[in-house]
């Protein structure tokens, strides 16, 4: 009975994936962007967007969550234009960064560069304004 209160003591201090993924948006909620939200940087995040249909097989080109492989993911891709403004820049770096558990969208922290998710954040600010 000991050997296995302290299995499962040991496994209470362990927390689950989704607790450290919550503590790190909870962390992120504040970071702000080293890079200004120039033209520049705004249209490197655009072109990253839809670079090898990275973002638009999920969110579509206008970021509405209708993208081609939208029918088959559950839970749906957001729908960016509804979702952005709900968000600080730090938390939507930090989705970027490192995924949503328990959907479809991958951590892209491995793959683009922080500068890179960052401009990606500038651009999904101006996808949900409307800009083309």
């Amino acid at each position: 009975m000991l050997a296995g209160s302290a299995v499962l003591a040991g496994t209470a201090l362990v927390p689950s994936p989704r607790a450290e993924w919550e503590r790190g948006l909870e962390r992120a909620y504040d970071l702000t962007s080293p890079i200004a939200a120039t033209p520049e940087a705004l249209q490197a995040g655009r072109a990253l967007f839809r670079e090898r249909a990275r973002c638009t097989q999920c969110h579509g080109e206008r970021g509405r969550g209708d993208g081609p492989l939208a029918a088959t993911l559950s839970p749906a891709p957001a729908d960016l234009v509804l979702h952005v403004p709900q968000h600080t820049d730090g938390e939507l770096f930090y989705f970027v960064s490192s995924g949503v558990p328990g959907s479809a969208m991958p951590a892209w922290e491995s793959v683009l560069s922080e500068p890179d998710r960052w401009k990606l954040v500038h651009y999904l600010h101006a996808l949900a304004a409307g800009a083309p």
